[in-house]
């Protein structure tokens, strides 16, 4: 039998229903949800998010900037 010719027996709730309790049974219902969250796609274009927050800044100077960020709210 091919999948074309397979006849589906359940609705598509009742088969995300029960791939959700699978998922739950497999893996408990907090890395249920951690899995599930990651086939949900992010939104927008990190690459140009990455140019706002960070500019032409290299590594070092991320670094530092992290850094003196923490020291600050620590003081």
């Amino acid at each position: 039998m091919t999948l074309t010719d397979q006849r589906f027996a359940r609705s598509e709730m009742a088969l995300r229903e029960a791939g959700f309790m699978v998922l739950i049974r497999s893996l408990g219902y907090g890395d249920a949800l951690r899995f599930l969250t990651q086939l949900v796609p992010g939104q927008g274009d990190y690459l140009e998010l990455q140019d706002q927050i960070f500019g032409d800044a290299n590594v070092d100077e991320i670094y530092e900037q992290a850094r003196d960020h923490w020291e600050h709210l620590e003081n």
